[in-house]
């Protein structure tokens, strides 16, 4: 299939379920403008949820194209795996405006924080199968990814997978604000994206000392 098209739609999902955040914030009681700046300061943790989440959603979109550049090419089976991704990428803003009217509110905030990390933990599972699936055997990798990465990206994706459900687990047992900061702290580890520049590092070509880049050493030109 056609990788170009498979990323200009993914690009639009994305950018649909970024935009889509917004929404996610309640809009004041028009009949108590009165007090507009109270009703303003009560939705700040509306207003944080929407932070991580817009910040998460956009580390995935920059992961998401990591990996389609490492991609030699799409097959359907691929094309299902990213369609399964997209499905839960799309769904972040609902669990994100529960999660922020519950902690405005009080009342079904943990519940809330559940709800929010184990949408969160299916959306990791279907990362993980989007790289398997790519990744057993080489089956659709690039010649050019470094073997020596696939092992480490793997573990990597890996235990996105175990981090997103120990969100489960801190939002069950700690306060749901710990939650939200939590997958705020995902958020930023996985805005490092080391594997790529590990990748990068071990893909360059090398040059010998002496000879200037774009130049063959004079030896091999012979």
């Amino acid at each position: 299939m056609n990788k170009g098209r498979v990323e200009t739609f993914s690009d639009g999902i994305f950018a649909i379920a970024i935009t889509l955040l917004v929404l996610t914030i309640a809009l004041p009681n028009t009949a108590d403008y009165n007090n507009l700046a109270r009703q303003l300061g009560q939705r700040w943790p509306s207003l944080a949820a929407y932070v991580v989440s817009f910040l998460v959603i956009g580390i995935m979109w920059v992961n998401h194209h990591t990996i389609f550049t490492h991609l030699r090419a799409i097959d359907r089976g691929m094309f299902y795996c990213n369609l399964l991704l997209l499905m839960t990428i799309v769904f972040i803003p609902y669990p994100t405006e529960v999660f922020g009217e519950a902690l405005r509110l009080g009342p079904g905030a943990r519940t809330a924080a559940i709800f929010y990390s184990l949408a969160m933990t299916v959306n990791a599972c279907m990362w993980s199968l989007l790289w398997l699936n790519a990744s057993i055997g080489r089956r659709l990798l690039s010649p050019a990814f470094p073997e020596s990465q696939r092992t480490i990206s793997t573990i990597a994706f890996t235990a996105g997978t175990l981090a997103y459900g120990a969100s489960i687990v801190v939002a069950v047992f700690f306060s749901p604000f710990v939650c939200l900061a939590f997958h705020g702290a995902l958020a930023l580890y996985y805005a490092f994206d080391p594997i790529s520049r590990r990748v990068g590092r071990e893909s360059a070509p090398s040059v010998k000392p002496g000879a200037s880049m774009g130049q063959e050493p004079f030896e091999q030109r012979l």
